[in-house]
Order: structure tokens, then sequence, then C-alpha cells
């Protein structure tokens, strides 16, 4: 049986406002942009559907909160039987020279100390593991990680649908509207965690590569040049461009993003672009 034909539709972000934004998103809706520094740019909402997948563009210009996320299950019974869990995976789209991240205990730390320290209230960010960051870097974040982007990163993010997040510090913001979420977060964190960058996007490589592969979404680039047909799942797809390409017939510049419905679509991404494509599970 031959497979539907998959439909792209353009896609307009909604900017979200965050202290530790920049200013390089307002472009993608200027007329809807928030005041002040902006951080995300949402493709899609965080409806808790499952199956779903929630895509983003992150402009970190400062420190975000070290937080971690629940799973399914302590979601769902702290926040009601059908909210999810927040897994997440990073794509380094651009790095400043130096820049890195927090994710997962330092090597040279044990599980305890990260438990004793976590319930304590006292500042932990010295126990994480710091991570080099370059261009094209892929790191896999699971529920129950401890985490914090640095500054210096532009990030294409995958997540599932939801905006559970429970921060542990804030780097003395001290932000009402910023909340700690000690008593959630000890619950939700894996002490034993320790994260390694997944992959890393293979720029010389043209084709499609498989960056993420998880229990809630898949992560995949096609790097060009490179010209044929890409199958899309019962969930369909987000698909973000770092460059000019076209996608069924719809051409897309850099940073545009599109949804595509589940079937087969033509794809052509010329060389020097890439196409960035997130499918729910």
């Amino acid at each position: 049986m031959t497979a539907p034909t998959s439909t792209p539709t353009l896609l307009t972000p909604r900017l979200i406002g965050r202290v530790w934004g920049g200013d390089r998103l307002r472009a993608r809706a200027p007329h809807a942009a928030p005041a002040g520094p902006i951080g995300e740019a949402w493709f899609g909402e965080a409806d808790e559907r499952p199956g779903g997948v929630l895509v983003k563009l992150l402009d970190v210009q400062e420190r975000l909160s070290v937080q971690v996320h629940p799973d399914d299950r302590l979601a769902r019974e702290l926040h009601g039987a059908s909210a999810l869990g927040k897994h997440e995976a990073w794509v380094v789209l651009e790095a400043a020279a130096g820049a890195e991240l927090l994710l997962g205990r330092d090597p040279k730390v044990s599980p305890d100390e990260i438990t004793t320290t976590l319930s304590s209230g006292n500042d932990l960010t010295h126990l994480l593991a710091h991570h080099p960051v370059q261009r094209g870097d892929v790191f896999d974040v699971p529920t129950g990680s401890l985490h914090a982007l640095l500054p210096g990163l532009f990030i294409w993010e995958v997540q599932q649908p939801s905006d559970r997040t429970y921060r542990v510090a804030d780097w003395g913001r001290s932000d009402p509207a910023r909340p700690l979420h000690l008593q959630e977060a000890i619950r939700a964190t894996d002490a034993a965690h320790r994260a390694t960058r997944a992959t890393a996007i293979d720029w010389d490589q043209p084709g499609e590569q498989s960056l993420v592969n998880s229990t809630h979404f898949t992560a995949r680039v096609v790097v060009g040049p490179w010209a044929g047909s890409a199958v899309v799942g019962p969930h369909g797809a987000i698909a973000t461009a770092t460059g000019p390409a076209v996608a069924g017939g719809l051409p897309l510049g850099p940073l545009d993003t599109a949804h595509l419905s589940v079937g087969s679509i033509a794809l052509n991404v010329p060389e020097g672009s890439a196409l960035l494509i997130a499918e729910g599970r």
C-alpha cells in the first residue's frame, strides 16, 4: 500500500520571556513578542498529550536555574492522572567559545552527597558535572537528571509536551515569580545519574543521522546536500531548518519550523543546511 503524502504546515512560535534570555528570537514573531529578554520560542504547546512532542528554540544569555523534571509516574501522583513528566534532549546549534552546561552528578561525587545536599537545601551546583559544548553536540536529558544550561548557547530542544519543572537553585535571583521546588525536586531526582554527551551531528556526512531514540520521542537530522523522501510516523513530526531547505514543496528559511503530517515527504536540504526532525511516541 502506498504511504500517504505528508503535508507540511509552517508554524508560528509562541515567544516566552525569560530572565536568562536574549533578543535574537524576537524576529521569529515580532508582532507578538513580549517585552524584555526572550528565552524560548515554542513550536507547540505543553498540552500533556500522550505521544506528542514539543520543540523549542532556547537563547541562553544568562544561567538557567538548576532544575530537575519528574517522570510520568511522579507527575501523575503530584499533578493528576493526565499529567506527563518531562524527558527532554538538547541539540546545540551555536556555542560561544568556552561554553558549557551542567548535567548529572560530577563523577567525583557520590549519589549520597547529592541526596544529602539536596535534602539540606544547601547549594549543590559544585556537585554537578560540567560539560564543555560545541556546535552539533547532542545531550539526552532524562527525567530525574539535575541540569542547567549556561550562557552562550543557542539550543534546539525536543521534549515531552509538559511544563513540569522543579527548580533547585536559581543563582541567588530570589525572584518570587521563580520559586524553588525543593520537596518535589527531592522526590524527582535520580541522585545516581551520570550524564554524557549522547552523540554529535557529523556536519560533513550528508544524509540522515539519528540523534536521540528514547521511550518518549525520537530526534534525527538530515544534513545537506541531500534530496530524497523521509517517512513521518503516526504522531506526525516537527522539523526545524538550520538553513534554507524544502519540505514537501514548502520552502523553509533558517530556523523556520513546520509540522509534518504522517506519511512520506520529499526533502531537499542544500549543502550547508540541515533539517532537524522530532517525533513523539
